[in-house]
Parts: C-alpha cells; structure tokens; sequence
C-alpha cells in the first residue's frame, strides 16, 4: 500500500513537471515580452529617458513627463479625437445588430454572405487602408466621382479635410469591423430558443416589441463584449491613422495610440511616450470600471 502511494505521487510529480515544460516556452515569452516590458515601461515613464542619448542618460524626472501632458496639445488633441470616436461606437454597434438581424432573419446564402462580411477583418490593415485612401481621393476617387456625377459640385476633401478627415475614418472603421460584429451578433441572435419567440406570437407581441424585450436583452451579452473591444481597439488605433493620415491634417485625426508611437519612435522621447502609455491605460482601465458596472443593469445573462 505504501509502495503504490509512492508510485502515485512520484507519477503526479513527473505529470506535475511535464506540465510546466509544455508551457515553460509561452511563459518565457510572457515574462520577457509582456510583463518585463509592462514594468520597465512603467519605470521609464517618470524618467526622461531619450533614445538619442541612451539608456546610460537615464535619470529620474518625477511627475515632469505626467505634468508635460496638461501643456501638450496633440496629446489633448488626441484624447478629444478619441473621445469622438467613442461617440460613435454605438452607432457601429447598431448597424451591425441591423445586418445581423436581416441576414439571420431573411436572407439567402447566409454562410456566403458571412464570409464576404468577415474577409475585410482578416485582411491585412495596410490594404485595407491603401484601398481606402483610393477611394477617398479628393481629385479622382470613385467617392467623389459619384458626388460629383449625382450633382454635388464641390465634394468634401476627405482625409485633407478637417471637418471630413473625421467622419471618414469612423465610416471606414465601420466598414472594417462590420464582419466580426455580424458574426458575433449572429451567433447570439442564433443561441435565443425559438420557443420564446414562439409563445411571443402567440401572445399578439408585435415584431419590434419583441426585438426590443426578447432579442436585445438576450443578445446583451455580446452586445457588451463588442462594445469593450471597440472602445478599447479605439484607443490604441494607429495602423489607420498612420497610412492614411499621418494623424492630419494638423492634430484632426491624432488618436492617442498613435501619438505614443510617433513620439517613442519619431521624436525618440521613450520616458514621455511611456508617460502617455501609463495614462492611456488608466484612462482604458477606467472606462472599462465604469462600463462593468453600469453592464449590471442593462446586461442579462
């Protein structure tokens, strides 16, 4: 009997160390890439670390970089430009609600259909932009070639623009996460049972009553998880911006993402960027509170 509990805990052991092995290699990575640089970036933000001069000019500047940020305009800029496309976030929300309902309600080729909704979110995001910026072409772009063929004589310069530069990129953002929306908001709308809906005809319960007290709140779920990841891809958006507008015209279109990576890699000031990375995170840790607990009363599980 003893020989056999040996057996097992040296068996449970050797399972024990297998186990950490198989996952020794993503932990490393974990540490190295994630936490490590998670910390240092935490550090180097009360320094005024330049990556002209080196780290061996490293020196500790206290509150000066978090001070700077109340001075800076592009980093205000860039907290307004954001706040703005947070806005319209519910606005994208609902248009894919409204695709997903029509497509799961009455729509032939339903697996096609998907698929060429979801291609734009697996293409790669300088494509998307190249083809974007073609098509906005204030000059000879089929945007403005329609405008101007429908009668609009002047047609907005788009990304040149600051009124226009705005609303473009919230239209194209639209466009590219259209697919993973639908998908998500599909397969919510296809979990509710159709017994509800069922005893809800039954009942006389009109069409938009019933979205309105069966689907929406049964679809609550998903709808939050895509509003979290939306407001959270906004802030650190900048592969866009960057293509297509370099953060113009002026400060129009600067997103705070953007504006951390221009200033750590353009301007060289490592400390600052990663002043502004600790106060995005705080600012995406707090929206995300506030959002949790406000999800208690809308969000049903």
């Amino acid at each position: 009997m003893e020989k056999t509990k040996r057996l097992y805990v040296t068996r449970k052991f050797r399972q024990t160390i297998d186990g950490y092995l198989f996952i020794l290699p993503n932990l490393v990575g974990f540490l190295v890439f994630t936490l490590f640089s998670i910390g240092f970036s935490f550090a180097a933000a009360f320094t005024n670390w330049d990556m002209v001069t080196g780290l061996g000019h490293m020196k500790f500047n206290g509150l000066a970089n978090f001070s700077k940020m109340f001075g800076d305009q592009w980093f205000i800029d860039s907290m307004v430009n954001v706040i703005y496309f947070v806005a319209f976030v519910p606005l994208q929300i609902l248009v894919a609600l409204i695709v997903a309902f029509i497509i799961n309600e009455s729509v032939y080729f339903t697996k096609t259909i998907r698929t060429a909704l979801f291609l734009p979110y697996v293409t790669n995001a300088v494509i998307i932009a190249i083809v974007w910026g073609m098509l906005l072409n204030p000059g000879d772009g089929i945007v403005n070639n329609l405008l101007r063929t429908v009668g609009v004589g002047h047609p907005p310069g788009w990304l040149g623009s600051q009124d226009w530069v705005k609303p473009a990129i919230i239209v194209m953002t639209t466009w590219s996460g259209l697919g993973l929306n639908v998908i998500l908001f599909l397969s919510g709308l296809v979990g509710i049972p159709k017994e509800i809906y069922e005893s809800a005809e039954i009942d006389g319960v009109k069409p938009f009553t019933k979205f309105l007290y069966i689907t929406f709140p049964l679809i609550s779920p998903t709808t939050f998880f895509i509003l979290i990841t939306s407001i959270i891809g906004l802030f650190n958006a900048w592969s866009h911006i960057q293509i297509l507008t370099g953060g113009g015209p002026g400060s129009s279109s600067t997103v705070i993402g953007y504006y951390i990576y221009k200033t750590a890699f353009e301007f060289g000031q490592m400390g600052y960027a990663s002043a502004m990375a600790l106060v995005l995170f705080a600012t995406v840790f707090v929206f995300t509170l506030v959002q949790w607990f406000y999800q208690k009363k809308w969000v049903h599980y």
